[in-house]
């Protein structure tokens, strides 16, 4: 929504001899590079879960009222708090990569774009593409390697 928002406000800084998707991806691109700035500036504080009206802390979990679910539910926890902590350190690794392996990195493998498509987006070669995402995933696999995931 924000990207075309600002093509909107900026339309004019649009040259007709480029093609206008490829300009209006720039721009979701450059708002992709610049949220991690803006989110270490004002980061936002965790909200606590809301509960249903009808539920409390206190309450036993379930129909089964088994004390030993609950540990079975801490379990989850820690799990669940290890995958966050991976996934922080998989997005500062894929911040950490070069713009141009990081560009190809993120249109490939997480917008599952084709290469084609990337190809044409960042006026690339095909080769260009493949060699970028090869890159790209030896960097994070040695980034994640060094910090232990």
């Amino acid at each position: 929504m924000e990207t075309f928002v600002r093509a909107y406000f900026n339309v004019g800084k649009f040259r007709p001899k480029a093609k206008f998707v490829r300009w209006l991806y720039q721009i979701a691109l450059n708002l992709c590079r610049d949220r991690p700035k803006s989110l270490s500036r004002s980061p936002e504080k965790p909200s606590l879960p809301i509960l249903p009206p009808d539920e409390s802390f206190d309450a036993p979990i379930g129909d089964n009222k088994d004390p030993g679910l609950l540990l079975a539910t801490d379990r989850r926890a820690d799990e669940s708090t290890d995958r966050r902590e991976e996934l922080a350190a998989l997005e500062n690794a894929i911040n950490e990569l070069p713009e141009d392996l990081k560009n190809v990195f993120i249109l490939t493998a997480l917008e599952k774009r084709q290469q084609g498509e990337v190809q044409e987006l960042l006026g690339i070669s095909p080769k260009a593409v493949e060699t970028r995402l090869y890159r790209a995933r030896k960097l994070l696999l040695d980034k994640m390697g060094k910090k232990g995931f």
